[in-house]
């Protein structure tokens, strides 16, 4: 079998020190090395160079080719102005973006396609290569946009921020997968982007804890800058916009007469200058700036740290995902995190025990979070140890193989997907065709049941969930009350339901009340074996009687990546009123092993169930 060919699209690859293209070298050395993988990146000529005796000219070609640890890369020259100035941004974004669009015509024939988001457009240059070539086409977001742009200080226009969500829209509406690298970043592009939440995966970044290991505080690294004697606060990586550092700075000056407590900020950024601008005008004498650490000492670099600071500016939460966490972990160091609630810092700290939270922009409680580890030693060295326990977590090896999978799932699976899927719409499209023919005086049968009991309307229609999260209206006859929703909320049904009139429950222990969804699965709207469709509305009362939404049950959101059954494996094998989050679990074991022959299996059980009158049953069915 020919190696998995995989081709990248993204200004910001090796040597540029930006956490991106850092990430995005280490992804594609890793499938080369790792994973056996032929992989290309289109990326632009790097802005920040490691190695700047080093010449990126094309020498006469417009694309030059280049090969750096068995990754291919293609140069899409573009401009190289001071990223100071929007124009400069943008000129660099746009001339790479050009040249990148030619670079996907000199392209060998990959088989999958991936875009990141340097610059946020340049998903439309790899979107265009997955046509030509008619292969899978992955958007990763590390940035959502245009809300990332409330950074661009120098620069707001309605105008460009419209162009660039319409943009974002267009790639994840046709991405055949979206990476997001976090929960908070998968539920921003589902609710703002409009994304099929079964397109979305998410896949964090990641540490290599093999090369990032908990050192010694006394090296190389600290005794050079004299930190080895100090409690160093440290903040590594790019000094940028994102951040919010201002506070961080604002916070040593309520640190001042802790004479041992040093803020060091490590590396190179836009706004590093002017934090060095403000920390002399505030008279620091605890502040320091130290140029950017090369990969080889990010080890000792980290390890002359007692605590990190990470901060994100407020708003940003789902949008940016601070990608210097994961080094930090995997240094078993802790760390103040003044970030908002709903950031993915947030949710890791609060699952590993790895760090304090801060108030955003507060530097004063930035300072007690500070101060609170500089006195209590043992709970930061508790911290580091779990700190350290979570990278193992998001080691680079397992991340890697998550994008592996992803991308197998996209290359080797269509044909089977494609056959498995027209085979059960063609039987379900002649199944209910041919159930709706022959169940016809069954309908005129129950109508009249229905009429002559209560006098009430002879069917219940309803709005429903179905694939993708997109709604729906399902049809049954009504086996309930008219008006039961109204008089007693959209509950799931129980034993010796109120609700429930005479001719219900013959229906309802049949099934026959579900007859006329044969309509819906007809139309494509379901199929005759998925989840169940629940309502929109929808909740489960708890062991205290309070309402709990379902979309807050976990599995939710996966259950809804099929589209909704007449029957499943919760409806043959589970009890009727067990809790959600036990059917729910039921569904997604359908949604990992479904095949026609488990669809056929259900069907046969089903009509067994039918045949007996057990569908009320609280016991075995079967």
């Amino acid at each position: 079998m020919p190696a998995l060919h995989v081709a990248f699209f993204n200004r910001s690859y090796y040597p540029d020190t930006s956490a991106t293209g850092q990430l995005l070298t280490e992804l594609c050395e890793s499938l080369v090395e790792s994973h056996a993988c032929r992989v290309s990146v289109v990326a632009g000529i790097p802005l920040l160079p490691s190695d700047p005796g080093r010449s990126f000219q094309s020498r006469g070609h417009w694309v030059r080719h280049e090969e750096q640890k068995g990754v291919q890369i293609l140069r899409a020259p573009g401009t190289r102005l001071s990223k100071r100035r929007f124009i400069g941004r943008f000129t660099n974004y746009v001339t790479y973006f050009l040249s990148a669009c030619y670079a996907g015509v000199c392209l060998g024939r990959p088989d999958v396609v991936v875009a990141l988001t340097d610059p946020p457009i340049v998903g439309l240059a790899a979107y265009l290569a997955s046509l030509r070539f008619r292969i899978p086409f992955v958007m990763s977001y590390r940035d959502i946009f245009p809300e990332v742009g409330v950074l661009l200080e120098d620069f707001h226009s309605p105008t460009v921020n419209w162009i660039l969500q319409r943009v974002n829209r267009f790639l994840v509406a046709r991405a055949d997968r979206s990476v997001a690298l976090g929960e908070t970043m998968r539920r921003r592009l589902i609710e703002g982007k409009g994304a099929d939440p079964a397109k979305v995966v998410v896949i964090p970044d990641w540490a290599d804890c093999s090369e990032i290991t908990p050192e010694a505080k006394t090296n190389a690294f600290a005794v050079e800058h004299g930190l080895a004697e100090k409690f160093v606060v440290m903040h590594s990586g790019n000094i940028g916009l994102s951040q919010n550092l201002e506070s961080v700075v604002e916070a040593a000056a309520h640190l001042q007469q802790f004479s041992e407590i040093e803020l060091v900020f490590v590396g190179e950024g836009v706004t590093k200058a002017r934090l060095e601008q403000k920390a002399r005008a505030l008279g620091l004498t605890n502040v320091r700036f130290l140029p950017y650490a090369p990969k080889e000492q990010l080890k000792l670099s980290f390890a002359a740290a007692d605590v990190f600071v990470v901060s994100l500016r407020p708003g940003l939460a789902g949008y940016i995902v601070p990608s210097k966490l994961y080094g930090i972990l995997a240094a078993g160091r802790p760390y103040v995190a003044a970030v908002e609630e709903e950031s993915e810092v947030t949710a890791i700290t609060r699952q590993f025990g790895c760090g304090l939270l801060a108030e955003p922009g507060n530097a004063q409680d930035i300072a007690v979070k500070i101060l609170t580890l500089y006195h209590n030693r043992d709970l930061a060295a508790r911290m580091g140890l779990s700190a350290r326990q979570a990278a193992l977590r998001f080691d680079r090896h397992l991340l890697v193989a998550d994008y592996i999978r992803l991308f197998n799932d996209l290359t080797q699976a269509p044909a089977r997907h494609i056959l498995r899927s027209a085979l059960k719409r063609g039987f379900d499209l002649a199944l209910s065709g041919a159930g709706l023919l022959l169940s016809s005086p069954l309908w005129v049968l129950f109508a009249l049941a229905i009429k002559l009991d209560d006098g009430g309307p002879v069917f219940y229609g309803q709005q429903r969930i179905g694939r993708g999260g997109k709604p729906f209206r399902s049809w049954k006859f009504r086996s309930m009350v008219s008006d039961a929703d109204q008089h007693f909320g959209p509950l799931q049904a129980k034993e010796h339901d109120p609700r429930v009139t005479r001719v219900g429950r013959i229906l309802r222990a049949t099934a026959m009340d579900e007859l006329p969804q044969l309509w819906n699965i007809f139309v494509g709207a379901m199929s005759f074996v998925g989840p169940r469709a629940l309502m929109p509305e929808e909740i489960e009362v708890n062991a205290e009687g309070k309402g709990i939404p379902l979309q807050a049950i976990p599995g939710f959101e996966a259950r809804h990546r099929v589209t909704p059954g007449l029957t499943g494996i919760a409806q043959v094998y589970a009890p009727r009123d067990i809790p959600r989050r036990t059917k729910f679990r039921y569904d997604l074991i359908y949604v990992k092993k479904q095949s026609f022959c488990l669809d056929l299996k259900l069907i046969f059980l089903s009509f067994w169930i039918t045949f007996r009158g057990k569908w009320e049953s609280r016991e075995s069915k079967i």
